[in-house]
């Protein structure tokens, strides 16, 4: 197991975008008292991968251990809050083809150079 955590270098969140979902709002329950028959938008499981890899790096930074990636595939089919949630919260994206009906955050993920190889190449 030792060896498996040593190797893990990112995490992927993949989720069908096109899919319509509900704005998350500040009313909205915890995963742990999750009852709701719908699923939550893919900003609120991001933020909640985001909290809990943040606390999980800490700790592997503490142990001299390599910390792991949030990068989710994004971007390629939905709302652009998904990219800005992942602009956000993540250290790059994958696919990102989205990007171009948004152009101020296409602008943010060129400065900072945030998406990955998926999109560059196209």
């Amino acid at each position: 197991m030792l060896l498996f955590l040593k190797q893990v270098v990112g995490f992927d969140l993949i989720d069908d975008e096109s899919k319509p979902e509900r704005c998350p709002t500040k009313h909205m329950p915890t995963p742990a008292e999750w009852t709701n028959e719908f699923n939550p938008a893919y900003s609120y499981y991001l933020y909640y991968y985001y909290a809990n890899l943040y606390t999980l790096n800490k700790l592997r930074e503490s142990k001299g251990m390599t910390t792991i990636k949030l990068r989710p595939h994004c971007g390629e089919a939905g709302d652009s809050d998904h990219l800005a949630a992942a602009f956000l919260l993540c250290q790059n994206i994958s696919y990102g083809i989205n990007l171009r009906k948004t152009l101020v955050l296409q602008y943010l993920y060129y400065l900072t150079q945030s998406t990955s190889a998926n999109y560059m190449a196209e």
